[in-house]
């Protein structure tokens, strides 16, 4: 789930609207049954640089941040691709206090046919299912907005929190893959093939 690895690239492919009129991502906000998922700001900025610790990041390509600075750096280019329509990135929050819960995403990537889904949760909010609630409704929203032909959800064999939220959308192994993070370990991914139908 290669979450923070934002880098504008202007020749990025944009995701396709399925209506005429195109989606401005720095606007969409997607409300859940207890979460809200709202584009990403600076307002996150301490949080995110806070919650996205070496723990978290175990199964992840991208490492931990390593100053506010980097944070904003961050933010501010998700930012820059939303307006392009390559990516969404939401901050995820409770819908009854708006604690902040972790990140989102879902990236066009360079073939807009297949965007990646990705998610952080922060560790005091692991074990409610919030990560599987916020990506159900990101994909259902995608599904009813976008044209694609499926998602695909890289997850470390094993992060089973991550498999079973894949699994959970219907996913099927598509490939498996080793890859090494940011951090230097070793990734046995599982990459899932996620229908949108």
């Amino acid at each position: 789930m290669a979450i923070l690895l934002a880098v504008y690239n202007p020749d990025m492919r944009s995701l396709k609207a399925k209506c005429i009129a195109s989606l401005d991502f720095l606007t969409t906000i997607i409300e859940g049954d207890r979460v809200i998922l709202s584009p990403i700001s600076i307002e996150h900025a301490k949080d995110i640089f806070h919650e996205f610790t070496e723990d978290i990041t175990r199964y992840m390509i991208p490492k931990p941040l390593s100053d506010i600075a980097q944070t904003h750096e961050f933010i501010e280019t998700c930012r820059k691709n939303m307006a392009a329509g390559s990516e969404m990135v939401f901050a995820i929050t409770k819908i009854d206090n708006g604690e902040f819960i972790g990140i989102c995403a879902l990236h066009g990537n360079k073939n807009t046919q297949t965007p990646e889904l990705g998610i952080w949760i922060k560790k005091s909010a692991h074990g409610k299912k919030l990560g599987r609630e916020a990506i159900r409704y990101m994909t259902k929203w995608a599904k009813d907005n976008l044209v694609f032909s499926y998602f695909i959800y890289p997850v470390d064999q094993n992060n089973i929190p991550s498999r079973k939220i894949a699994e959970s959308l219907g996913g099927v192994v598509l490939q498996e893959r080793v890859r090494e993070s940011m951090s230097g370990a070793t990734l046995n991914e599982i990459v899932y093939k996620i229908e949108t139908h």
